[in-house]
């Protein structure tokens, strides 16, 4: 059994953030930790090889080579190598509010065992970062190492759920590419099924089974989302944010953003402006009627969410219907 520590000098008494003790372990058969009630911190530790077992009160874990396990500041809580394979592992131990509130931001409060990590760098080169800088294991060096580790096992966690739910690989990389385009140009069904590999007629098929919209309605909303940001958060013009979209002129865009969104882009940035705007989450009330959210608490009139899954050609408005034509009427 063999392991390197890192102790920081003190922290000021008011510090939201605290590192109490850093390092790497080389475990052996009999490596167990049992932290007592008193042991007020959190640990975060990535298993870089072996195995092992992690209890937090009534649950169990087995994180091994790759994963990264997180023991949380209160309850039971022990943690133990592989007699037969035992954990080499490079931990954190800290405590404070900022810890606790960004595990509560990022919804990370009862995740316990990430497997896989994407980033075991972050460990190991934080740990560099911090032999040679110990004075700044508070502030600024100690908050960014774990803020970072936190926010990319936010990421690993959605990114597995993603992956164990019912979007396909397809699906996925064709919303990359779309969400890509946001600002460029409408691509066109030809070049998607070139990025599939699959016929136009399946490029629709593939996205609407995955997503319940086509490929057109999916990039509009996120398009519209974007110009309710810029008109909310920037003081660029009407004409801008219609140029910085690629939609074809100011006018066939503030047309369209009323009849989706159901203000006008000036009004819509008067309400804002108002402070009674915070979220641009667009949903579909009718078909092809993209609303935010936040208005269907003004009407109690709204009509529900429509099924997407199905949506007739005769109900898509003139912008869809011109990019079905370009596609050969596919979409």
């Amino acid at each position: 059994m063999y392991e390197e520590f890192i102790f920081p000098p003190k922290a000021a008494s008011r510090s939201p953030f605290r590192l109490h003790l850093a390092g790497s372990s080389y475990c052996d058969g009999n490596y167990c930790i049992d932290m007592r009630a008193l042991d007020a911190y959190f640990v975060f530790e990535y298993v870089e090889r072996g195995r092992g077992h992690l209890i937090v009160d009534d649950a169990e874990f087995f994180p091994e080579a790759g994963d990264v396990y997180l023991v949380p500041d209160c309850g039971r809580r022990i943690y133990r190598s592989d007699s037969d394979d035992p954990w080499v592992k490079h931990w954190f131990n800290v405590s404070g509010l900022l810890v606790r509130e960004l595990l509560r931001i990022y919804d990370l409060e009862h995740v316990h065992w990430v497997r896989r990590f994407s980033r075991p760098e972050l460990f190991t080169e934080g740990l560099s970062r911090l032999r040679k800088n110990p004075e700044q294991a508070h502030l600024p060096l100690g908050p960014e190492i774990i803020s970072t580790i936190i926010m990319q096992m936010a990421a690993d966690v959605q990114t597995l759920v993603e992956a164990e739910g019912p979007i396909s690989d397809e699906g996925r990389t064709l919303r990359d590419f779309l969400e890509k385009q946001i600002f460029h140009p409408m691509p066109d069904l030809a070049t998607m099924g070139r990025i599939l590999h699959r016929s136009e007629v399946q490029v629709i098929r593939i996205f609407r089974r995955d997503f319940g919209e086509t490929p057109y309605q999916y990039l509009l909303k996120r398009k519209l989302a974007a110009a309710q940001e810029l008109l909310c958060s920037t003081r660029r013009t009407i004409k801008q944010i219609a140029a910085d979209l690629h939609f074809s002129n100011e006018y066939y865009f503030a047309g369209l953003f009323k009849r989706k969104v159901g203000h006008a882009p000036g009004q819509y940035r008067k309400i804002a402006v108002a402070g009674e705007l915070h979220q641009f989450d667009l949903v579909e009330t009718a078909s092809g009627q993209y609303v935010n959210t936040i208005f269907l608490g003004h009407s109690a009139s709204a009509p529900p969410p429509v099924n997407k899954g199905n949506v007739p050609a005769s109900s898509m408005d003139r912008s869809e219907r011109s990019f079905c034509s370009k596609n050969n009427g596919k979409q």
